[in-house]
């Protein structure tokens, strides 16, 4: 649990990693009905639902010209108000060592406080 964890009162904070985009798209699958946004490579989008998403997020794989090797982190949590939430990172690597490389890349996904 980070301090920022603490300041926003997250509660149940599980953390998930893994090789590939597998994890990110059963946790968008796991939060269906919910809306998400998501800031890729070049534009952000805000209040998209599960099935829009996965097809934004496959264009904007598709559309890279240098070949990554993606490793997903996520974090699931419930919020103050006892709501469950995600957050999604997807991490392109583009060279196999572990230093900076500029050509890398990183997609994060968070999913939105429903309207009451």
């Amino acid at each position: 649990m980070s301090f920022i964890d603490v300041i926003k009162r997250r509660n149940n904070i599980v953390t998930h990693e893994s090789e590939g985009i597998n994890l990110a798209i059963s946790l968008i699958n796991e939060f269906e009905g919910r809306t998400f946004t998501f800031r890729g490579s070049k534009n952000k989008y805000i209040g998209l639902r599960g099935e829009k998403l996965l097809k934004l997020i496959q264009e904007d794989l598709d559309s890279m010209l240098v070949l990554y090797r993606y490793m997903t982190r996520a974090k699931t949590y419930t919020d103050r108000k006892g709501l469950s939430q995600v957050e999604i990172r997807l991490i392109g690597k583009a060279s196999a060592m572990r230093k900076y490389n500029p050509l890398d890349i990183e997609l994060d996904i968070t999913t939105e406080t429903p309207e009451a």
